[in-house]
């Protein structure tokens, strides 16, 4: 596997708590450490991991939810020919510990961004491929 760069980001709304939005990001990425950042006067929540590892929770709930190829085929189409894979996830579904993919405009809280820079074949097949034994 080539090299993975994870980088996930969230902005916390006036009415939201930042210690829920921060769980709903570690509840399908791991415990890796978030920070806190403004642009614009934007609070944002962000959390960056650097190799494979960083995909193994979102990869174990994939699965769990049973959303594999549904997953692979969304990721498939939505891949740009450029280096990395870029989704959005619900943060209510993350902060119940679900994965939802979708489109940032269907959601009036925002979405929860995720950028994975590397071969998207392989970030693809790595998050929604079968186990191999």
């Amino acid at each position: 596997m080539a090299e993975v760069r994870l980088t996930v980001k969230a902005h916390v709304n006036p009415t939201e708590s930042e210690e829920k939005l921060g769980k709903a990001i570690t509840n399908l990425f791991g415990d890796a450490s978030l920070r806190r950042g403004k642009e614009h006067g934007v609070t944002y929540i962000v959390l960056e991991a650097e190799g494979i590892g960083s995909l193994h929770q979102l990869r174990q709930r994939i699965a769990s939810d049973r959303i594999r190829d549904a997953t692979r085929a969304m990721l498939t189409r939505w891949a740009a020919k450029t280096e990395k894979v870029t989704f959005h996830l619900n943060r209510q579904a993350a902060y119940a510990n679900h994965v939802s993919i979708y489109h940032a405009s269907k959601s009036p809280l925002g979405p929860i961004e995720v950028e994975i820079e590397g071969p998207p074949e392989e970030i693809i097949e790595c998050l929604t491929g079968k186990a191999k034994n």
